[in-house]
């Protein structure tokens, strides 16, 4: 049994993209519409998140696992990922030192925490607490590091982003159009339930999701 808490304060929406390469996606050089293209950028990124469902940005957790008697756990599976660092562990009342901690085995992108001694059969019975930083940063935050959100999630965002964009001042209904002797156009219908994200975008965020990949 697992209980995820959050101990750090939520972080503030900010874009999940770069301004600069959604202005490169639709060819704009001039800053006239920055403001608009940023405004853009967090309403693709809000969309985006609540679709993937679960917290993915970085963040403090705190996590209480509870192995019962008779039962060892092979591995200690913790509730957000990707992992970038774990602060304390505890097993029971024994708290491991830090540099315990530095040579615990873990899965980073999985979160998974391995016994200390590959010879143990698993996490024996008792209780264990774990506190720990997990989720990506927005790109463009100073002294990222390699946490960065995934290049193929900020295209997602990019994407809806100019979605958004491009669907200025045309009828919302209109799928296709088409004019004699000149050609015609036609746009991606929103994904159904995606609250109006292209389906190129959904199909992206969908291995963010409970049980994807990202």
């Amino acid at each position: 049994m697992r209980r995820t808490v959050q101990i750090s304060a939520p972080a503030a929406l900010q874009p999940l993209a770069l301004l600069e390469d959604l202005k490169a996606d639709l060819s704009i050089s001039v800053d006239t519409q920055d403001e608009e293209l940023t405004r853009l950028l967090l309403e693709a990124s809000a969309k985006a998140l609540k679709f993937i469902g679960r917290p993915i940005m970085q963040a403090g957790w705190q996590d209480t696992f509870v192995v019962r008697t008779g039962a060892a756990q092979d591995v200690l599976c913790l509730g957000r990922y990707p992992l970038v660092s774990i602060q304390s562990f505890c097993a029971g009342e024994l708290s491991l030192t830090p540099y315990q901690i530095k040579d615990l085995p873990f899965d980073p992108d999985a979160a998974i925490v391995y016994p200390p001694d590959a010879r143990m059969p698993g996490w024996m019975p008792g209780i264990y607490t774990v506190q720990y930083t997990a989720g990506y940063v927005a790109p463009g935050t100073e002294n990222a590091g390699t946490n960065i959100v995934p290049q193929d999630l900020q295209e997602a965002i990019r994407l809806t982003a100019a979605a958004i964009w491009y669907a200025k001042g045309r009828d919302p209904n209109l799928k296709s159009e088409s004019e004699q002797g000149v050609g015609s156009t036609s746009w991606n219908a929103p994904s159904a339930g995606s609250g109006g994200m292209p389906q190129p975008a959904v199909d992206i965020l969908t291995s963010y999701q409970v049980g994807g990949i990202g």
